[in-house]
């Protein structure tokens, strides 16, 4: 377990005072996954009220699951504090908490560095705060299957639990599970049109050849479909030159990672993409 003594000092210094019931939901994402692939386990948040920081702790079947990560990048709540950011973040797991469970908490303070300007997160529905990427068994019996992935409070060495900070007072919100479905998929990295294992200039380049000049044809369209529209068009080409050129938002999970579409079989698929183990 990393970072456990910062992880305890957050604890204080999250929960100065008692900790209070709220209204506000915090919940996982349904998804889907692909055997042998990363998993994303998107936690969004409905808040009625300014929030200064939060905790976010979940659990899994640490017979399907394995942690890899845990981060903010590109998710709402980088957009929402821009032009701010999250000041301090820090994250602790457990693969093996107790038999066949593993776990994963974050921190994260909005105002942690001088100078103190006291930026806060506006109230709002539905938006991303964090994401945990977890590593799936690679076991194609799990195909047509499905596992929860679970806010968990009362867990940790200390205890960790969900909490909002508000005005210095920890309230804990309630909670919701997702579930992630496990798919039989070709795995792809979104934007990647080119399928070089890269999202960059060269994937909008082309896809303008393609729409214009007779260029090659994309072989997995989910990856070419950058905005997440369901279709592959100009507006992708526009998306990708906002992302990389002009701060416009990151495109939708399978990224940065390779992993199944989560719109599973609402997606308009992928023939072939292979940058993808």
């Amino acid at each position: 377990m990393r970072h456990s003594y910062v992880i305890a000092i957050i604890v204080a210094v999250l929960s100065i005072a008692s900790v209070s019931q709220a209204q506000d939901l915090m919940w996982i994402d349904d998804a889907t996954a692909i055997p042998g692939a990363h998993a994303e386990a998107i936690v969004r948040l409905n808040n009625q009220l300014h929030i200064q920081g939060f905790q976010s702790a979940i659990s899994w079947d640490s017979n399907i699951f394995s942690h890899v990560s845990e981060d903010t990048s590109g998710l709402d709540i980088e957009i929402l504090l821009a032009p701010h950011e999250v000041e301090f973040f820090t994250s602790t797991y457990d693969d093996n908490f107790e038999p066949g469970i593993g776990w994963a908490a974050c921190a994260a303070i909005f105002d942690f560095s001088p100078p103190f300007s006291g930026q806060t997160l506006a109230p709002g529905t539905e938006n991303s705060i964090v994401r945990f990427t977890l590593q799936v068994v690679a076991d194609n019996a799990l195909i047509g299957s499905c596992s929860d992935i679970s806010p968990v409070n009362g867990m940790g060495q200390p205890v960790i639990h969900n909490i909002l900070t508000i005005d210095g007072i920890s309230t804990m919100p309630e909670l919701q599970a997702g579930t992630l479905c496990f798919v039989d998929a070709v795995a792809f990295i979104r934007g990647d049109g080119n399928d070089d294992g890269t999202l960059n200039l060269a994937d909008a380049i082309f896809l303008i050849n393609y729409f214009f000049a007779d260029g090659l044809i994309p072989g997995c369209s989910a990856a070419a479909d950058a905005n997440n529209d369901f279709t592959v068009d100009l507006g992708d080409v526009i998306y990708l030159i906002n992302h990389q050129f002009l701060d416009g938002a990151a495109p939708a999970a399978p990224w940065p990672d390779c992993g199944a579409d989560p719109a599973g079989e609402s997606a308009i698929g992928c023939a072939n993409y292979s940058n993808c183990p």
